[in-house]
C-alpha cells in the first residue's frame, strides 16, 4: 500500500523562509520575478497560510536553486 502524503503548510513556510532569507533577493524581488501583483501572498507562504501553485512552486526551486522536494519535503 502506498501511503498517503499530507503537506505541512506551516513547515513549508518555514522552510520557505529560510530559503529567501539566506538567498540575495527580497519579497518584491520574488514577486516580479513570479509575475505576481504584490509580494502578499509571498507572505501568506512564509507564514504557512498558503502554499504557492505549481508553477510558482517550480519556478522558485528555480530561483531558489533548490528542488521542490527540498521546500516540500518534511
Amino acid at each position: 500500500m502506498i501511503n498517503k502524503v499530507k503537506l505541512n503548510k506551516e513547515r513549508i513556510g518555514l522552510k520557505l523562509y529560510s530559503l529567501i532569507a539566506s538567498s540575495h533577493y527580497t519579497y518584491e524581488d520574488i514577486a516580479g520575478f513570479l509575475e505576481l501583483e504584490s509580494p502578499r501572498v509571498i507572505y501568506e507562504w512564509t507564514r504557512g497560510t498558503k502554499l504557492p501553485n505549481h508553477e510558482n512552486l517550480y519556478n522558485l526551486a528555480l530561483l531558489l536553486n533548490v528542488h521542490t522536494d527540498d521546500i516540500l519535503a518534511s
